[in-house]
């Protein structure tokens, strides 16, 4: 019987449960302007963590993101599934481009106020 290495396949195991959830809350959620904010802020999420990972192996931060995205865009129905990536996109890039202009701070940076 084949055995799962759990340190090795962490990131596929947390993209897949990922996946799952990211579909529960794209039918779960019935108004396209609610779907729309909420993919919005999980890009801007995906974005921060895409930035706090920057310096690390990225492949585990991407497979997770895109896990997320996938399961999004798969049970997005009553909203144009063009529409939802585009959404995840722009907050992407918007949280991304913020942390790299300092305009957003994470907890480790120097003048984050404690």
């Amino acid at each position: 019987m084949a055995e799962i290495k759990l340190k090795e396949h962490w990131h596929e195991l947390f993209a897949l449960f990922l996946a799952l959830l990211g579909f529960l809350i794209s039918v779960a959620i019935t108004k396209p302007w609610l779907s729309y904010f909420a993919v919005f802020v999980s890009g801007f999420l995906a974005g921060r963590l895409y930035y706090l990972q920057r310096f690390k192996p990225i492949f585990p931060s991407v497979l997770i993101i895109l896990g997320f995205l996938v399961g999004y865009v798969a049970g997005s129905f009553w909203v144009s599934r063009f529409w939802t990536i585009i959404f995840f996109l722009y907050g992407f890039g918007l949280s991304y481009y913020m942390h790299v202009k300092g305009i957003i701070g994470s907890f480790k940076s120097k003048g984050f106020v404690k």
